[in-house]
């Protein structure tokens, strides 16, 4: 049998960026059914005694305080905004905390695998006995964390292990019986002046540890001043392994379908913002179409799909006539420069909803935002959580609620939103002459002011 060209290119692409290891065996397809009761509370706890209960009473914050901003801040830091959304954060100053700290809820279905430390407590496996467990993790924050950037250790740097004053670091797990779980989500939000939660869903090639730093890093770029929730389905966490990634999509969109009515049932939430990413946004969209076709209403503030693995004409035909009333506001980013998903399009044969350029969708029902030539990542598929004008977006978006209109955005020649300032950079990149009579233009002025002064 000839192997197609997309695929030995993506072996290719492996070989370069996966560690070595053995791959993972390929799992069998199973189908996703109907909607699944709610699992049993008195499933085995992998870490016994780690729940304790309904947890005490939440302290409530002072007005304007944010809860990773450490405490006792003196000198000229105090009273400053905790973060510059267009650099890094103002760390300075005295800090009774070597490190933020952002507390994660989780619920996942991979299978726990036995071991206890926190980088390793849950594998790439279904867990098909659970199939859902719960939790929650303190995840360390550098105070001199740079926006959109989950900091890790580098060898070039002689860094061989995590120091949480410096990385984004699991510091704690503690598993969570299911009641406990959403009595302490929704207790954790009461603490703030409005109850609401974000949750992240992960993409293809994420291990279990990756999607919680990257929860933690977007929660707290975004002073998210809610419930940090992260959903972790089996990705396998290897290039190699797409197809098993994607069986493993569709096996876990019914246990999503019951995490987000649960969600919706066990808590007091006022606000409820999810954003997917990449293969994570089938089991999303799959999950809400499945409480669709089972007669479940679910109703969310903000539903984000970034860069979406998705095949464009089931999304459009199959998929978003059930779920456009599940969101007050639907959102797509795209990108004409996401190399992972024109790999994925040329693997399936089909346009991928998430790329753009010649093959950007604009959708009815859906706001699409082009994020095209702003990646620096290094396929350019994360740029979701890793370019701080992304970022600043999403806080426009989910933070401040406003409409495309009232952020940094411009109508695309196709009905799309564009980024303003790239787009103008774009437009005087393209011109040098207009750019060296802007430059003129400014020094003039400048020339001009100065004869002014007395």
């Amino acid at each position: 049998m000839k192997i197609p060209a997309s695929v030995l290119s993506l072996a290719l692409f492996s070989a370069l960026f996966v560690s070595c290891g053995q791959a993972p065996e390929p799992e069998t397809p199973e189908s996703p059914g109907k909607l699944p009761p709610p699992e049993s509370t008195d499933h085995p706890d992998p870490q016994a005694g780690t729940g304790t209960g309904k947890s005490s009473a939440p302290v409530p914050l002072p007005p304007g305080e944010s809860r990773y901003k450490p405490r006792g801040l003196t000198g000229p830091q105090a009273g400053k905004s905790q973060r510059d959304i267009s650099g890094e954060t103002e760390g300075t100053g005295e800090s009774s905390k070597e490190f933020h700290t952002v507390e994660v809820f989780y619920g996942t279905n991979r299978k726990p695998t036995g071991f206890r430390e926190p980088n390793e407590f849950y594998g790439r496996e279904r867990n098909r006995e659970g199939p859902v467990t719960y939790g929650k993790i303190d995840v360390s924050i550098p105070l001199h964390h740079t926006v959109g950037v989950v900091e890790r250790p580098k060898w070039y740097k002689l860094e061989f292990s995590e120091d949480p004053k410096k990385h984004v670091v699991m510091v704690k797990l503690e598993t969570l019986e299911k009641d406990d779980f959403f009595t302490k989500v929704d207790d954790k939000a009461k603490t703030y002046p409005k109850r609401q939660a974000l949750l992240f869903i992960h993409g293809f090639n994420v291990s279990f540890p990756d999607a919680i730093r990257r929860t933690a890093q977007i929660a707290y770029d975004l002073d998210f001043e809610g419930t940090a929730l992260a959903f972790s389905w089996p990705s396998q966490a290897a290039l190699e392994a797409y197809t098993v990634d994607q069986d493993n999509a569709v096996w876990s969109a019914p246990h999503l379908s019951r995490f987000l009515l649960d969600l919706q049932e066990k808590s007091d939430l006022e606000e409820i913002h999810i954003i997917a990413h990449s293969m994570g946004t089938r089991v999303l969209t799959q999950a809400l179409a499945l409480a669709h076709d089972e007669g479940f209403s679910l109703k969310f503030n903000n539903v984000i799909l970034a860069a979406p693995d998705i095949d464009a004409d089931v999304f459009k035909d199959q998929i978003l006539p059930k779920i456009k009333g599940s969101a007050d506001r639907l959102t797509m980013y795209s990108s004409s420069g996401d190399t992972a998903l024109k790999v994925s399009q040329k693997i399936h044969g089909n346009d991928r909803l998430g790329l753009g350029g010649e093959f950007l969708k604009r959708l009815e029902g859906m706001d699409t935002i082009n994020a095209t030539d702003i990646d620096t990542s290094l396929i350019g598929h994360a740029y979701y959580g890793s370019h701080r004008v992304v970022v600043k977006d999403l806080l426009d978006l989910v933070v401040h609620h406003l409409d495309p209109p009232h952020r940094d955005l411009v109508r695309g020649t196709l009905g799309e939103w564009d980024f303003k300032l790239l787009k103008e950079d774009t437009e005087t990149d393209g011109n040098p002459d207009k750019k060296a009579d802007e430059n003129s233009s400014e020094s003039s002025k400048a020339k001009v002011s100065e004869e002014k002064k007395p």
